[in-house]
């Protein structure tokens, strides 16, 4: 751990220490000090009585600018192996010497999070097509019904593109059948979900002779690649048999999209019509009320459609801002029902002149999407951040987010 560096040459010892051999007696002084810090439990009194002594010695001759190199160097050695020996079993490691590197390396990753960036996981589908959440592809052979299917012609492929697949697309293969004549029992203990690494959920089904099946994805998408056959009316029906080799569920989930939010960029000017931001929803009293109270708030992902004091209408598919149709990039899209953006609906809410300090936020999958024309305004202290850039999965939605 510590090192006064040698001059080899032996015409040098005797030469009196020059300005670098300062500086590295220094260093060797920075390092004891380290030393006594990190093993202050670890030392005797006595030991460190004698350290101290060793220490002052070594700092007086470091001094001393007429002090010989090989005094010094004799010095250095005899504080170095003291302290080593006043540990016992002690043997320089990385991870000491570099702790409190990593220490701050955490403060400032975790200041950075709560000022600059965070990381956000697009959960739900209100933003498709601009973001997708967690989509589930179900086989119609399983699951006739629903929005969205696997190929006709899907089979599980086989490893290498299952592995290209996960990187490319977020994408997991699911292909779950019986392996015994068994049970489903479709209840919350035997079917559900769990969030692993706050990022990652994943669903669970339990069969009654204990069979274990999993999927990344939460319940309510896995649910749907399971055989209607045997997941219908859930309700009423506990307990299904299925026979060995039966399907129990086939198809695949693409992960929702991952994205950094800039937390900062809202401290320099304010939100603007159009963009994609994140606000939390505390306040928000039709949304807490829907929540489990321990849960606390949540953070949701819409487009702001509307600043304070506009006057909204909505006539669909067109959104109407101060009786114009609104000019921004992102709500013309939506507007425009171009491949699956089907534009904007009313839901109940077709005019409303927002107060002051208040935003309102609409999903671009206006059709499915719980937002403000279900809850209400946007308070300004709950805006998080604006959506920056998607990070992954690469093969959608990758970069700049619109």
């Amino acid at each position: 751990m510590f090192m006064f560096q040698k001059r080899p040459p032996e015409e040098l010892a005797d030469l009196p220490i020059d300005k670098r051999g300062v500086k590295e007696g220094q260093a060797l002084l920075k390092g004891v000090r380290k030393f006594l810090r990190y093993n202050d439990d670890l030392i005797s009194e006595e030991k460190k009585s004698v350290i101290q002594e060793k220490r002052e010695a070594f700092t007086t001759a470091l001094a001393d600018r007429s002090a010989k190199r090989k005094d010094l160097e004799a010095l250095a050695n005899d504080l170095t192996d003291t302290c080593k020996k006043s540990v016992k079993n002690y043997s320089a490691s990385a991870w000491k010497e570099n702790l409190e590197v990593i220490f701050v390396a955490v403060v400032i990753a975790m200041g950075i999070r709560a000022y600059f960036i965070q990381q956000f996981k697009i959960p739900t589908g209100s933003m498709q097509p601009t973001l997708n959440g967690i989509i589930a592809y179900p086989t119609k052979e399983v699951n006739p019904g629903g929005q969205y299917h696997a190929p006709d012609d899907y089979e599980k492929p086989a490893l290498p593109k299952q592995i290209w697949d996960k990187f490319w697309y977020g994408r997991s293969h699911v292909e779950w059948i019986a392996k015994e004549d068994d049970a489903l029992i479709l209840d919350e203990e035997h079917f559900y979900g769990k969030t692993h690494f706050i990022f990652f959920p994943r669903t669970y089904l339990v069969t009654k002779n204990g069979h274990k099946y999993s999927a990344p994805g939460t319940d309510t998408r896995i649910v749907n690649l399971l055989n209607r056959q045997l997941s219908a009316n859930p309700g009423f029906i506990k307990t299904v048999p299925v026979k060995k080799g039966q399907t129990i569920a086939k198809g695949y989930v693409d992960t929702g999209d991952q994205l950094v939010v800039n937390k900062f960029i809202y401290h320099w000017k304010k939100p603007q019509r159009g963009e994609v931001f994140v606000f939390n929803t505390r306040d928000i009293g039709y949304i807490q009320s829907t929540l489990d109270p321990r849960q606390g708030s949540q953070h949701y992902i819409k487009r702001l459609v509307g600043l304070p004091e506009d006057t909204l209408e909505i006539q669909p598919p067109q959104l109407l801002v101060n009786g114009e149709v609104a000019t921004e990039p992102g709500i013309q899209a939506v507007m425009a029902q171009t491949g699956i953006y089907v534009g904007y609906t009313a839901q109940g809410t077709r005019s409303i002149t927002l107060p002051e300090k208040s935003y309102w936020a609409m999903g671009d999958n206006s059709a499915n999407s719980s937002d403000s024309r279900n809850w209400g305004v946007v308070p300004e202290r709950n805006i998080v951040g604006r959506a920056a850039f998607v990070y992954y999965p690469f093969g959608h939605h990758f970069g700049k987010v619109r």
